[in-house]
């Protein structure tokens, strides 16, 4: 093999770039971190053509010095730290020294600066990070910085960009953060001249949340401060009806800086057990100031990952502190109110033979024997099981399922079902001494963990046996072609809703929303903008039902905007209608009537793929009779 001699790299800068300048979003985060460690009081960040075209940012921060400008856009200068013990000392947001060289060399920068001791501000023109233009101007104090035509010189990392809903949701997310970091700080965003968010100076974590994602998640959230020495954690915390079903949602400030630390969310979400339900994550925006001497900001380029010197003791204190909070305002609080809310809806007290019998269902008694009424009188107490004595109430139960069972009904009502010896005796187990202790399934098929349902039936190659049905994959089937068919059929029909739904979101939702709504409407949701973050929406698939839930509307668009953020529409079309026929499954868990589940039997049996859920998992599985003669030994 030939040996390439060591030579230096042509173009280094570019490819160094790629570390901090990996799509606009990373712009705008350097840039805003540089206006908020000058001082600014409003920060206005303009942007064109999802950042591709343009990214300005203007404070009125303190400026750069005219002697010190040209430095400012070579590669390791810095203002903030000299050498590397200045980093156990951090305070502020940029550091490296890297931002704004890195930034010059992949695009054109025009830049205007002034600090309050001149009458005049300094302008630099840059290309290919080199300085073709100086000039002093007239210009307020501050410093108003434009990245124009992003990656003009390097295509390769163009094309790369996604297009520019996803870059711009990108953007938005990162302008959200900071605005909750700093809530004291005046944020203006606009694109392509429309304003996005507008964020008063307000010195309040609340008006910015209603501000971000507005009047009902504000409503939401709870209040957290915890103050001791070199431990503050303050912030909002979410109640349980907006968690989400991931984290991404939430923001974990630390000296309010946006991190993203898996000790931090795990403690937080730790602290939320018992409050929310499987599957779903804490909505919170929490702030943690500690001494910065125990934190490495210096792990990753964009300094979004962190490390601790001692992770032990951050993740007990976050846990404690947060777990104490949820304590007393989740599940103490929650509960005394679900209790005296319950009180009062208190069923009235049964009579007295409804009482007996209701007592006597708890007691284990012999099937075999009470199963047949003829024998009904001579019931024998057996030594090994627990029986109880005849009853008139017990007789009058026997008679009336006698009843029932000439009806051909597949509907008991709750009333019947509480006399029917049929319930009494498939609803006990027989426990007898040295043996499994044992029930009769439930009259519908449904085992007890009303996950899986008992099917008797012929394969397709004629072979008598039973099926076992998992009742949350074959109902997610279902749906998934549901969505695909209402997806690309030219006929639809939709639910339109009596009164429609107001929908309040996020200014990333609202650009997700805003570029996709044909797309969103093929799936069966009519969504109309109504100005600024606010969406109604006049219809769904006939699917969700006729009213359906605000919080499960609002919570389909988080998601499905969190799935599509990264490619088109399109691209995860497939992703985002798992989703949606997850969501409206019937659930593990769910009880089912005799008529749901042959509903679901025949929409199964009508599927194109009958034997796959969404997500590939099987929906049937079948066992013969003759694999269980050859389990029993009765044939070899």
């Amino acid at each position: 093999m030939k040996r390439s001699k060591i030579k230096k790299i042509v173009d280094a800068e570019k490819i160094a770039a790629g570390e901090v300048v990996e799509r606009p979003a990373n712009i705008v985060k350097e840039l805003i971190e540089n206006s908020i460690d000058a001082g600014a009081k409003e920060i206005r960040v303009i942007i064109k053509k999802a950042g591709k075209n343009l990214i300005q940012i203007i404070d009125d921060g303190i400026g750069i010095p005219p002697d010190e400008i040209d430095l400012a856009f070579e590669r390791h200068t810095s203002s903030k730290i000299v050498n590397i013990e200045d980093l156990e000392r951090l305070s502020t947001l940029g550091f490296r020294g890297e931002a704004l060289a890195s930034i010059a060399v992949v695009s054109q920068v025009e830049i205007t600066s002034r600090i309050k001791e001149k009458e005049r501000g300094v302008k630099l023109l840059l290309k290919d990070g080199k300085i073709i233009e100086k000039e002093e101007v007239f210009c307020p104090i501050g410093t108003d910085i434009k990245v124009k035509s992003l990656f003009y010189n390097t295509p390769a990392r163009l094309k790369f960009l996604r297009k520019d809903p996803t870059e711009l949701g990108h953007i938005t997310d990162i302008i959200q953060r900071y605005a909750l970091a700093y809530p004291q700080l005046h944020f203006i965003y606009t694109h392509n001249n429309l304003s996005i968010l507008n964020c008063p100076a307000s010195n309040d974590l609340r008006t910015t949340v209603f501000h971000i994602y507005g009047k009902k998640v504000t409503n939401l959230m709870e209040s957290i401060n915890h103050k001791e020495d070199n431990f503050n954690l303050y912030g909002l915390m979410g109640h349980s009806e907006i968690s989400k079903n991931n984290r991404t949602h939430s923001s974990f400030l630390l000296n309010k800086r946006y991190v993203i630390s898996d000790l931090l969310f795990r403690a937080v979400q730790e602290a939320y057990k018992r409050t929310l339900m499987i599957g779903k994550f804490p909505f919170f925006i929490l702030n943690l100031e500690i001494d910065p001497s125990v934190i490495d900001f210096n792990v990753h380029p964009k300094k979004l990952h962190i490390r601790f010197e001692n992770e032990e003791y951050v993740y007990n204190k976050v846990y404690n502190i947060v777990r104490k909070f949820v304590e007393e305002k989740f599940i103490e609080k929650e509960d005394t109110y679900n209790y005296s809310e319950i009180s009062k809806y208190a069923a009235p007290k049964l009579d007295k033979d409804k009482e007996e019998l209701y007592k006597e269902a708890q007691i284990l008694i012999d099937a075999t024997e009470l199963y047949t009424e003829d024998r009904y009188e001579n019931i024998q107490p057996n030594e090994n099981v627990f029986t109880h004595h005849s009853s008139k109430v017990e007789k009058e139960a026997l008679e009336k399922k006698v009843q029932l069972n000439l009806t051909n009904s597949d509907i008991v009502d709750g009333t019947d079902e509480f006399y029917s010896v049929d319930s009494v005796l498939r609803g006990n187990y027989i426990d007898l001494k040295n043996f499994p202790k044992l029930r009769l399934i439930s009259r519908t098929g449904q085992l007890s963990n009303k996950t899986y349902i008992i099917l008797e039936g012929i394969n397709e190659n004629g072979e008598a046996g039973f099926y076992i049905l998992d009742q949350h994959a074959a109902s997610e089937r279902v749906n998934k072609e549901f969505f695909y068919n209402f997806y690309k059929s030219s006929i639809r029909s939709k639910q339109k809703l009596i009164t429609p739904l107001k929908i309040e979101v996020s200014p990333s939702e609202r650009f997700f929303l805003e570029s996709n709504l044909k797309e969103i409407t093929k799936l069966g949701f009519d969504f109309e903008h109504f100005g600024g973050n606010t969406f109604v929406l006049r219809a769904v698939p006939i699917v969700m039902g006729k009213t359906p839930n605000l919080h499960i509307i609002n919570e389909i668009i988080s998601d499905i905007t969190n799935i599509g953020k990264d490619k088109s529409f399109s691209d995860k079309l497939e992703e985002i209608i798992n989703y949606l026929a997850c969501h409206k499954s019937i659930r593990g868990g769910d009880d089912m009537s005799l008529q749901s589940i042959r509903k679901l039997i025949i929409d199964l049996a009508n599927c194109k793929d009958s034997f796959h859920c969404a997500h590939g998992r099987p929906t049937l599985k079948f066992f013969s009779f003759k694999e269980l003669d050859k389990l029993f030994k009765r044939i070899v």
